[in-house]
């Protein structure tokens, strides 16, 4: 791993810890400010919108000024707005700062960007997967111990704590080195051939129903493991905890597969987590379920590995920035959608994630690129964009 993606990992394992305190409580505690499960739903998918219209600009914004500047921005931006959650004693006030910090997920295009420059001999997903393995190697212990903060302190100290982990993190982020820019092919515009690019387009769209299926069975578990399974807090921590170690274990381990094949793995692994959830109520069980859960997260970014084979370097920042921005629409439907089914009945957003992903996983098997992303060298990007 070179040096620049070393200290990436470090400020996103920082970060992670810092995240992997909260997020698994967010619904709850929107909850407890006074929403009701239709209300969670809308105001998570609102917040995903606030980072899903980020993507585009940010990825364009980091081919022609550089990455970095992104990055260092999104980090301070989000540390302010962390602070702001924690401050905030009202249901509205915490949802501003929650559509503030979710808005720094534009972060996530420079971030793939920058990791995919500073790969060195790496192949596109291992340098992806080693990285994504950091933030989510920094959620390891973190849910765990936030669910203990939470019994002990109250929700709301969780959100505090987190705020010296995103500190430590944005420092960690300082040493990187800004990349040269791109330009883009003599007589050609910069983003001329992504858009006329119909295999990345068509995998645009498959990866959006994929994803949908897998994300529409996420966001209410920690209120169904509550609510319907009858567990406290703790409980809940742990689970997360268990869905950061499948993160981490399921990136490094499987994080060369070629990956068409690493993606309906995910989905494989996620139709256990929904099997394992809706019939089993013994907290071991529950723990391999979410476990598996973190096939999402390989998902996610055996989709961002395809994209980095099949477009040019000068168009890279772009191209991620649409397939995040691609990904945001699933976080902003399934949430809402997943509210809906879930008042009419807890286990329903469960029931149709499965049956979706049922109905993706030969979808990806037959329209998924075939071709083999193992060694990418700078002569081959045109070849792999016509391919």
């Amino acid at each position: 791993m070179s040096r620049d993606n070393r200290w990436l990992m470090l400020a996103l394992f920082l970060w992670g810890a810092g995240e992997g305190l909260s997020f698994y409580f967010r619904s709850l505690y929107l909850k407890e400010l006074g929403a009701d499960p239709v209300a969670i739903g809308s105001i998570l998918a609102l917040a995903a919108a606030a980072a899903g219209i980020t993507h585009i600009p940010a990825g364009y914004l980091a081919d022609r000024f550089g990455r970095k500047q992104l990055l260092v921005v999104g980090w301070v931006v989000g540390v302010a707005a962390a602070l702001l959650m924690y401050l905030a004693t009202t249901l509205q006030v915490f949802v501003v700062g929650l559509l503030f910090y979710m808005f720094t997920g534009f972060v996530v295009a420079p971030i793939n960007a920058y990791a995919t420059e500073a790969r060195g001999e790496q192949s596109v997903q291992r340098a992806l997967t080693l990285v994504s393995a950091g933030f989510w190697g920094g959620t390891l212990v973190s849910p765990a111990f936030g669910g203990l903060i939470a019994r002990e302190f109250g929700l709301r100290t969780v959100f505090g704590v987190a705020i010296f982990a995103f500190v430590l993190s944005t420092l960690a982020l300082l040493p990187l080195k800004a990349q040269p820019l791109s330009p883009p092919e003599a007589g050609r515009t910069r983003y001329g051939p992504l858009f006329n690019n119909r295999r990345f387009l068509g995998f645009l769209a498959l990866i959006f129903f994929a994803l949908s299926a897998l994300q529409l069975g996420i966001p209410f578990a920690p209120n169904f493991i509550v609510e319907v399974r009858e567990f406290n807090l703790e409980v809940v921590g742990l689970l997360g905890t268990a869905t950061s170690l499948g993160a981490v274990i399921l990136n490094l381990l499987l994080g060369q597969r070629i990956p068409r094949r690493g993606f309906m793995i995910a989905q494989g692994l996620m139709m256990v987590y929904l099997l394992l959830l809706l019939s089993s109520s013994s907290p071991g069980w529950l723990g391999v379920a979410f476990f598996f859960q973190a096939g999402w997260n390989f998902a996610r970014s055996m989709s961002i590995s395809q994209v980095g084979r099949v477009v040019g370097p000068s168009e890279l920042g772009l191209a991620f920035g649409l397939t995040e921005t691609v990904t945001s629409v699933t976080l902003i439907l399934a949430p809402f959608g997943a509210g809906l089914l879930y008042k009419i009945a807890p286990v329903l957003p469960f029931q149709v994630s499965l049956g979706l992903i049922a109905m993706t996983l030969p979808l990806v098997w037959w329209l998924a690129p075939r071709r083999d992303a193992h060694t990418v060298t700078s002569g081959e990007w045109q070849v792999a964009s016509d391919g």
